[in-house]
C-alpha cells in the first residue's frame, strides 16, 4: 500500500469519525424537535375536546387547530433515516422506515382530523368539532400503536 492509499484512509476515517458525533447530535435535536412538535398536538387536541365538550367554540379553536395542523406537517419531515431508536434515544419504532408509505397515510388523517376540527371550530359549530377531535384523536391512536415503542430508559 502505498503512502497517498494509507493517507486518503486516514483522512476518511479521521473525517468519518468528527461526523459521525455530530450526526448523533444532530439527530438528537430532531428528535427533541418533533417530540416537542408532538407534544404540542397532544395538548392542543386536549384542549379542542374540552372546548367541544363545554359547548363553546370559536376563532381561538380554530386557531389552536390550525397551529397543531402546521405542527403535523411540520412533524412529518422529522423523521429522516438515522433518527430512530437504533441511532438515538427514541420511541420511533424502525416501523416508521421500513413501511413509510403506511406511516404517512396515518399522518395524512391527523392532517385531515385536525383541518375538520379547524373548520368546524370556525363555524363555531361545537357538534361537528366534538366529531372531528374523536375522528383526530383515533388517528393519534391509529399511528401510535403500529409505530411508537415504549419509553426508552
Amino acid at each position: 500500500m502505498n503512502f497517498k492509499s494509507v493517507f486518503g484512509a486516514a483522512v476518511a476515517a479521521a473525517v468519518f469519525s468528527l461526523a459521525t458525533p455530530a450526526f448523533a447530535q444532530d439527530a438528537a435535536a430532531v428528535v427533541k424537535e418533533r417530540l416537542g412538535i408532538m407534544k404540542m398536538i397532544s395538548d392542543s387536541v386536549k384542549a379542542l375536546k374540552a372546548s367541544a365538550d363545554a359547548g363553546k367554540v370559536g376563532a381561538g379553536d380554530a386557531a389552536k387547530a390550525g397551529a397543531a395542523l402546521a405542527g403535523a406537517k411540520k412533524a412529518l419531515t422529522l423523521f429522516p433515516a438515522g433518527t430512530g431508536a437504533d441511532k438515538v434515544k427514541t420511541r420511533a419504532k424502525p416501523e416508521i422506515w421500513k413501511d413509510k408509505a403506511k406511516f404517512d397515510a396515518g399522518m395524512g388523517k391527523l392532517f385531515a382530523g385536525l383541518t375538520a376540527v379547524e373548520k368546524a371550530a370556525k363555524a363555531g359549530d361545537a357538534s361537528a368539532m366534538a366529531s372531528a377531535v374523536k375522528a383526530t384523536q383515533a388517528s393519534c391512536g391509529g399511528c401510535h400503536k403500529p409505530f411508537r415503542g415504549a419509553k426508552p430508559e
